[in-house]
């Protein structure tokens, strides 16, 4: 009759031991999804400055070009920004081009960072919106 008590008693112990180690690895699971998202996000982010930045001045520079080129001329000018910023998906901010004295352009330029929970929560949507300024002046050998 004793064991009988003893292998119910183990019936009883066993499914609860699954549950524990189940209920604990789904939390390490949600945990380590929940470090990657926001891990993606913000790396995702930091990338898109740095990439941004790199554009702002590549298209400052086509702007100066083009300022050269077109002896002082605002609207191809801007437009030779904006060509060169669309080939990346990314967009001068109106009214932000102006050129110095010595032909130096300075522009702000706007693009979206590619994220999978910033951009999706109303509050921290601006998070992923990266506006950078950008400066070039025309390359003399052209």
């Amino acid at each position: 009759m004793s064991t009988k008590k003893w292998a119910r008693r183990l019936d009883d112990v066993a499914p609860d031991t699954g549950d524990v180690i189940l209920s604990w690895l789904t939390r390490v699971v949600l945990v380590i999804a929940a470090t990657a998202v926001v891990g993606f996000d913000g790396l995702s982010i930091a990338v898109a400055h740095v990439s941004a930045k790199d554009d702002a001045n590549s298209a400052a520079v086509a702007a100066a070009n083009a300022w050269v080129s077109d002896k002082g001329a605002l609207t191809p000018t801007l437009l030779a920004a904006q060509n060169s910023a669309a080939q990346h998906d990314e967009t001068v901010l109106p009214g932000s081009l102006t050129v110095g004295t010595d032909g130096t352009v300075h522009l702000k330029l706007e693009r979206d960072a590619t994220t999978l929970l910033v951009r999706r929560i109303g509050p921290i949507r601006s998070w992923a919106i990266v506006i950078v300024n950008g400066s070039g002046k025309a390359d003399p050998t052209t």
